[in-house]
């Protein structure tokens, strides 16, 4: 069964196409996975205008931010099942032997391979994913929101794990790009009195974060500072 792909084909500019490619297989520790939704994230705009900074391993599929359910699970995979609703993490192929891995921080393994860059990604109708990486999707959730589990993983580490926003901090973000206002969001959540800081040109994004609840400035944040 082919299905239709969207694949970064060369280094050069532009280099991204739809293509139609082969149904994936699985290996014992992987389940295949028929995707609902994915996310575009920066760096796949970055490996289209091909001025990212990582290796790529061309050709490859794009996508890394998504959700779906499961078609088929390896023969040593265990705790999910075909049906079964799902995202993935990012660390497609990691080294258990490195020394960031052995401490959990398997994301900053440098020999890492996520998908869309070391393996094909979720711009397709299936994709293999280790059964390592999956975490179950409530069903009350869609999974227009749940592909945005990546993103907002990026700013709670950001804004809780690291930042220790508490209740009654003052936080300005930077830049109201995805992640700047997911940071913002997940503060806001944190208790936190938040303003994002962007340009003219940024003035439809700051109204994203406005609903949720954040101070939009533009230009010089030092009144409110």
């Amino acid at each position: 069964m082919k299905s239709a792909a969207v694949v970064n084909f060369a280094p050069e500019k532009g280099s991204v196409e739809i293509r139609e490619i082969d149904r994936p297989d699985i290996g014992p520790g992987d389940v295949l996975l028929e995707v609902a939704n994915v996310g575009v994230c920066g760096s796949d705009l970055h490996q289209w205008t091909a001025d990212h900074s990582w290796p790529v391993n061309y050709p490859v599929v794009l996508g890394h931010e998504f959700g779906g359910h499961i078609v088929e699970t390896g023969a040593d995979v265990a705790g999910w099942k075909e049906g079964d609703r799902v995202v993935s993490e990012t660390a497609a192929i990691v080294s258990a032997d490195n020394p960031m891995t052995r401490r959990g921080l398997y994301n900053l393994d440098p020999t890492r391979k996520g998908f869309g860059y070391g393996v094909d990604g979720a711009m397709t109708r299936f994709v293999r994913v280790p059964a390592r990486i999956l975490h179950h999707v409530p069903d009350d959730l869609p999974f227009e929101s749940a592909c945005l589990t990546e993103p907002c993983c990026v700013a709670y580490n950001a804004v809780v794990k690291n930042a220790r926003i508490e209740p009654g901090d003052r936080v300005i973000v930077l830049g109201p790009g995805t992640i700047g206002i997911l940071c913002a969001a997940v503060a806001r959540l944190c208790g936190a009195e938040v303003a994002i800081v962007g340009l003219e040109q940024d003035r439809h994004r700051l109204a994203i974060a406005a609903q949720y609840g954040c101070e939009v400035i533009v230009g010089d944040a030092g009144p409110w500072a």
